[in-house]
């Protein structure tokens, strides 16, 4: 194996005997002889570490499927007929004019959804002027469907399909090397999906738009800077096909489902790791991608993502549950929230189950760890990281799915009348944990800001000015808010609640 790199959050214990990291986040004893690598690697700033021998290969593999640490390529520029380029396109073409010239020397299948009569003879003129494959369907199936038919196209070209498929939408435009930094990790014949980061576009030579400068920072896309093995339950739980290269082997048939016209791109990656291969988020590549040009647009696009959903739910039961915790951790929250509300035995009370909660998930970490020889300090950690996490996805969920009782407890948080006072505390302590988790993301928007101010932003392929914090977390704010809207629409529509639920986790550490 090449040499590889750690991924943020992984680290050691105990001179590397215990491994805490990887995606999903796990836990992993290992051998004496594994661990002097294991150290090296997982330190932090150790960069880039090459294995020597046969013990240290076999420790690489095991971090990297794992998700502890990823392989480390040099760009590597594809040939030409290793990649086909399928293109679904609906309405207008003028982005697609703009996306052409990026492709030129790729064998590329442009896919017309159904457009209306005006757009599609401008979508064949432009696909006439590149030379590029037009397929043109009678009737609309949505991005998945046109991505399927023209995978089928162009398994039917002359001459052997090409090993590697590359999915872009219309509106987006990749950087001239965006494949260079994707194509080397297919080497590994795990791998089955290599996805770039995908971020807004700032047009014209100025600022950007406000929603074009948050887009291209933390769009809807934007899975961020960090390179991550992908997996369900994992810091990245999928990548999406807006922009994708894939293993044509490694594709089910059909490739989308038929009847997801959202989401689609969640339930294939899902798919493609339930079958065993690996998928990996390679933020050194890069594709923009255009932004809804109104915040209703905009809102309505994150909301339509909030609709797949019940669907997705139906094909990949449990994993659409807005938290997931064990029932300590639940009796930990509603005592600290007696405690706040509360007074003289009542406060008392809720103190009581607050830490009650807490040491019995601590209690039963220690415990599990004890029985298997394993140090009991390393339970207590675990147990200590998984209340972190579980509180943390019930303040996603005040502020996505369940934003209306997060929006009712900042109400309630602003009365001023005396005899609300105590309601007002309990108010303020859940506004608290619906905005503890934007915390990182809105201090990085602060400190980009500040920078950009002070005449020294950070990297140059930040496109547009940075947008000031507040209305950074604002935008934020609106953006899991609409998502939340869809999953309430669709679950009351079809009286599905399961994606509204949160799911009781049998085991308590």
């Amino acid at each position: 194996m090449t040499a590889i790199a750690r991924t943020q959050g992984s680290y050691t214990r105990r001179h590397g005997e215990l491994l805490f990291g990887g995606s999903p986040w796990g836990l992993a004893r290992l051998s004496a002889p594994a661990r002097p690598f294991a150290t090296r690697v997982l330190r932090r700033g150790a960069g880039a570490v090459e294995p020597d021998n046969d013990v240290e290969h076999a420790t690489a593999r095991l971090l990297v499927d794992r998700g502890l640490a990823l392989p480390v390529h040099p760009p590597r520029r594809p040939h030409p007929d290793e990649v086909d380029v399928i293109v679904p396109v609906h309405g207008s073409a003028a982005p697609l004019a703009r996306l052409l010239p990026a492709l030129r020397g790729h064998r590329v299948t442009v896919v017309d959804d159904a457009s209306s009569a005006t757009d599609a003879r401008d979508i064949a003129r432009v696909c006439a002027a590149h030379g590029v494959r037009l397929v043109v369907l009678p009737e609309n199936v949505g991005p998945g469907g046109a991505r399927n038919a023209g995978l089928a196209a162009s398994n039917d070209s002359p001459g052997a399909p090409a090993d590697f498929v590359a999915f872009l939408d219309a509106d987006t435009l990749p950087t001239e090397d965006w494949l260079d930094a994707l194509r080397p990790h297919f080497d590994d014949p795990k791998v089955a999906v290599a996805a770039p980061r995908v971020r807004g576009t700032v047009t014209g030579a100025g600022a950007g738009t406000v929603l074009e400068r948050f887009e291209s920072r933390r769009g809807g896309l934007d899975l961020g800077s960090q390179a991550r093995r992908v997996a369900p339950g994992g810091q990245i739980g999928y990548v999406p096909t807006a922009a994708l290269l894939v293993r044509r082997s490694a594709l089910p048939d059909p490739p989308f489902e038929p009847g997801l016209r959202v989401g689609e791109d969640v339930d294939l990656i899902w798919r493609l790791v339930e079958a065993g291969h690996t998928v990996r988020y390679l933020p050194a590549a890069e594709v923009h991608h255009g932004v809804r040009s109104g915040l209703a647009e905009w809102s309505q696009r994150h909301a339509a993502y909030g609709t797949s959903a019940v669907p997705l739910e139906d094909r990949h039961p449990g994993r659409l549950a807005p938290v997931t915790s064990g029932w300590p951790g639940l009796v930990m929250l509603a005592g600290s929230l007696v405690a706040v509300g509360g007074r003289g035995p009542v406060r008392a009370l809720g103190v009581a189950g607050a830490v009650g909660g807490a040491a019995v998930q601590v209690g039963a970490g220690v415990r599990r760890f004890s029985r298997r020889g394993l140090p009991v300090s390393g339970g207590a950690e675990v147990a200590v990281l998984g209340l972190r996490s579980e509180i943390t996805a019930i303040g996603n969920a005040l502020r996505r799915e369940w934003w209306p009782l997060g929006a009712l407890a900042l109400a309630v948080s602003t009365v001023s009348a005396a005899p609300v006072n105590r309601a007002r505390r309990v108010a303020r302590a859940i506004v608290v944990l619906a905005l503890v988790p934007t915390v990182p993301d809105t201090v990085q928007a602060a400190r980009h800001w500040v920078q950009d101010r002070l005449g020294h932003d950070g990297p140059a392929h930040d496109a547009g000015a940075p947008l000031d914090p507040a209305r950074h977390l604002a935008l934020r704010l609106v953006a899991d808010a609409a998502y939340g809207t869809g999953v309430l629409r669709a679950a009351v529509l079809s009286r599905r609640g399961a994606v509204l639920r949160p799911r009781l986790r049998q085991r308590t550490a």
